[in-house]
């Protein structure tokens, strides 16, 4: 009887000993999991935002083709406009977009030089307008996971 007793008592400490351990190793993989999340670059994408018409390019095309559409977007929608100016301007003004997650082209806070300012007071209107025209996007990913990505837009004023 006590050798049963001896036995019960050894499988019983083995069996809250051996649950332990597995509970210290879930944690371990948890902490590796956060590790390794901190350490993924989020701002480099796998994948850029995707178009309709650049869904047929391949992956070297990929960015390229995004970019030129809202480019050639952008251009377009600026050449409907009626501006006029009483100074020729000549300057590049860097526009933030954020393309969220959700597929929202968002342009963010940014600075226009006074003469820009003065001269085309709702470019910032005009281009908001622009942007919000442009075709539906499907969002960035990384590791197949969708996510938010911040572009510079290059907007060059050539006005005579």
């Amino acid at each position: 009887m006590n050798k049963r007793i001896l036995y019960i008592n050894s499988l019983l400490a083995f069996s809250l000993l051996s649950c332990d351990n597995f509970v210290l190793k879930k944690e371990h993989k948890e902490e590796i999991v956060k590790e390794r999340l901190d350490k993924l670059n989020w701002s480099e994408v796998d994948q850029p935002p995707l178009f309709e018409i650049c869904k047929r390019k391949s992956e070297e095309e990929l960015e390229s083709c995004f970019q030129k559409t809202i480019t050639k977007h952008i251009h377009d929608h600026l050449s409907k406009q009626s501006i006029s100016t009483k100074k020729p301007i000549q300057d590049t003004i860097w526009v933030p977009l954020l393309i969220t997650k959700e597929s929202v082209i968002i342009i963010e806070d940014f600075e226009l030089p006074d003469i820009v300012i003065s001269e085309i007071p709702n470019l910032k209107q005009i281009l908001e307008e622009g942007i919000h025209s442009l075709p539906k996007v499907k969002p960035a990913h990384t590791r197949s996971t969708p996510v938010s990505a911040r572009y510079q837009l290059p907007l060059v004023i050539r006005i005579d």
